[in-house]
This record gives C-alpha cells, structure tokens and sequence, in this order.
C-alpha cells in the first residue's frame, strides 16, 4: 500500500512536470486515437462491430419512418368527397396506390364499410397496432445497445486493469511507464463504451418519440374517417 502511494505521488508530481513542459514549450501531443482503439483488445473489437451495427439500424429505421411515417392532410379531403359522391371504391383504391401507414389503415376502415361502426374501429386500431409494431421492430436492438455498451466497456477496463497488475506481480516493474501504458490503452474501453451508449440510447429515443407522435396523429386520422363514415351513413 505504501508502495501505491509512493509511485501515485510519483506519477503526479511526473505528469505535472511533463505538462509544464510541455506548456513552456508550446508542444501538445495528441493521443493516438487508432492505434489506442486497436490495443483496446477483444472488447474494442465487440463495440466496433456494435457500432456499425446501430448505425445500420439508425439508417435503415430512419428510411422506413420516413416512408411509412407520413401523414397527409389531404388524404381525409379525398376520401371524404370520394365518399360523398358514393364511390368508396375509389377511395379504396386512392389509399392502395399511397405507400403510408396512415392509409393502410384508411384503407382497413373502408374494405370495412357495411359493418357496424364498433368492428370498422376495432379493425383499424388492430391494423394501426401492426403499422406501429412494424416501426419500432429494429429499435429494440438500439435499447439494448444503449445499456449493454457502457458494461461492456467497462468489462474490458477491469481486465486490462487485471492484467496489469498480473504482470507487475510477475516482474516486479512499478514504472510509470509499465502502469500508464497499459493503463490509458484500456480505459479507452470504458470511453468508446459510454459514446457508443449515447448514441444508441439517442438513436433509440428520437425514434420512439417519433413513433409516438406518428400514433397521436394516427388516432386522430381515425376518428375523422370515423366521422365521416357517420356523416355519409355508409
């Protein structure tokens, strides 16, 4: 324990020196950020293909809702004097050709029409919930990257940390050197961890939310048809 804090002291009163420097100087040295990645180890290597798979799911959920996830002000106008004008299957048809959520599940309430109101509404919340499991499917996998990332950096901190005091037990070296070497490439395990956390909890947030929003206006969309349909006695 005495030892410890001896070359603690030590590596403080060194590193203040070595800044001092270094400030006096005018230098600034930047870490190696590749070659420290790359020494990282096995735990390094389990992020970056964790990272590039979020960023997969990012992209690929992020063309979806953009697609799928539209709400068109204009689609009730046109179902609604489709109607009016008694031609439902025109109506009909117009949502078919409109590759959105919000008139796939239009189009359920009117293959619907001539059944009571109560089974038109049950058939498009039951159509909507399937719109919206599709949407948040992949989000899952961002959630979980969000919690597992800063674990599992964290797991690769401590077993680096576990092998250098392993190897100073084997050769006895209490060097600055021998610790911060082994030291600072492991930490950026904790570090790479934390980032890749954030940005899939970010990911995973952003797009719950806009799911959600999507659902408000959904319902809404829905009790307008629903109106309508009450309106046009169909």
């Amino acid at each position: 324990m005495l030892n410890l804090g001896i070359l603690l002291q030590a590596g403080a009163a060194a590193v203040a020196d070595s800044t001092a420097l270094k400030a006096a100087n005018g230098e600034h040295i930047s870490a190696p950020v590749l070659e420290i990645m790359i020494k990282g180890g096995f735990v390094m290597a389990l992020l970056a293909f964790a990272l590039l798979f979020a960023i997969y799911i990012i992209i690929e959920r992020g063309i979806y809702l953009k697609n799928r996830a539209k709400i068109d002000e204009n689609l009730i106008n046109v179902i609604k004097d489709n109607l009016k004008e008694n031609r439902p299957d025109a109506a009909l048809a117009y949502c078919d050709r409109t590759p959105t959520a919000q008139a796939q599940v239009i189009a359920t309430g009117l293959r619907f029409l001539g059944s009571n109101m109560r089974e038109i509404e049950s058939a498009m919340e039951t159509k909507a919930q399937v719109e919206l499991s599709a949407m948040e499917s992949n989000l899952s996998y961002l959630s979980l990257i969000a919690r597992v990332a800063p674990m599992l950096g964290f797991v690769g901190t401590i077993w680096g940390v576990i092998n250098i005091f392993y190897s100073i037990s084997q050769t006895n070296d209490l060097s600055i050197a021998a610790i911060s070497d082994g030291l600072y490439t492991k930490m950026v395990a904790s570090f790479a961890g934390l980032l890749l956390g954030i940005i899939a909890f970010l990911g995973y947030q952003l797009y719950i939310r806009r799911v959600d929003r999507f659902s408000e206006r959904l319902q809404e969309q829905t009790l307008n048809l629903m109106e309508i349909l009450v309106k046009t006695n169909l």
